[in-house]
């Protein structure tokens, strides 16, 4: 079992039972994170389990810092999401800001998902992730954000002061696979009152780690998405060093826009596999 780490907030450890099907074996939270039980929602199939990360916190204040701890041992199939949207409050005094740090493990033939709520980012806001994945060569993640430059109902656009993102993939022996890093300005922002941003607010982010031989066809399946019409979404992916994987960005008018693309992204990497499609329900 994985040693206790009273540093974390949430601790997950998944392994596989004796009829094959994915399940916790160890488990910690502290305050303000949670954790819900495990779901099945593929029907006859049931080796995939579906969690959701909960939390009491109205938001990420000034000074939080959040760490996240997840071990998939081989085999293990997981859909992570959390419960809601994660805001981000506002930090008035210079050099605030909030953190989250997830420190993740992938098995032998393991397969995380996670794809968790949109991220907004209010007036103010700062807020930097640090995302450390050490996954087996057989192993597979589909990992992706929404990020919303402010409350746009309000008339908050850009006014945050910045977002930081970076993420390292290595081998589990530790060799440097690829690292991706993204910082968006807010107010200062030079480019914020472009068109292209404008009609566009929504950036969306997605990371899949999967196997070099089926690598191509699943970019020419992701490329083929068709928006419904008069959506004003765009699209561009990329191969990532060592053929480890893809790298899709995207921009949307709205959340629901990117949310459809997430869907049809996650079932074509399940189809590839031969998993069973994800449910309406879910995203």
């Amino acid at each position: 079992m994985k040693t206790f780490n009273p540093r974390k907030n949430l601790e997950l450890k998944l392994e596989c039972d004796r009829h094959n099907q994915t399940i916790v074996s160890h488990q910690y939270t502290a305050y303000p994170l949670g954790i819900s039980r495990l779901f099945r929602r593929d029907g006859n199939h049931s080796h995939r389990g579906y969690l959701y990360i909960t939390s009491m916190s109205p938001g990420l204040l000034a000074n939080d810092h959040l760490t996240l701890s997840l071990n998939l041992t081989a085999n293990t199939q997981l859909f992570l999401t959390d419960q809601s949207a994660t805001k981000v409050h506002p930090m008035p005094i210079s050099g605030s800001k909030a953190s989250n740090d997830y420190d993740i493990e992938i098995g032998e033939r393991a397969f995380l998902e996670f794809i968790p709520h949109p991220i907004i980012l209010f007036k103010q806001a700062s807020f930097e992730q640090k995302i450390k994945i050490k996954c087996h060569p057989k192993g597979q993640v589909f990992w992706s954000e929404i990020i919303i430059p402010g409350r746009l109902t309000r008339g908050e656009f850009y006014d945050f002061n910045y977002y930081f993102n970076r993420l390292e993939v290595t081998g589990l022996e530790g060799e440097l696979w690829f690292t991706e890093a993204m910082r968006l300005e807010g107010k200062d922002n030079p480019f914020k009152t472009d068109h292209l941003f404008a009609s566009c607010p929504i950036l969306g982010n997605i990371i899949i780690i999967f196997p070099p031989q089926n690598l191509q066809l699943l970019k020419e399946k992701l490329e083929k998405f068709e928006p419904v019409n008069g959506w004003d979404l765009k699209i561009g992916t990329s191969i990532l060093p060592q053929h480890k994987g893809l790298l899709v960005r995207a921009i949307a008018n709205n959340t629901e826009e990117f949310k459809t693309y997430l869907k049809y992204a996650v079932n074509c990497v399940r189809y590839l596999n031969h998993h069973p499609m994800l449910s309406d329900k879910i995203l």
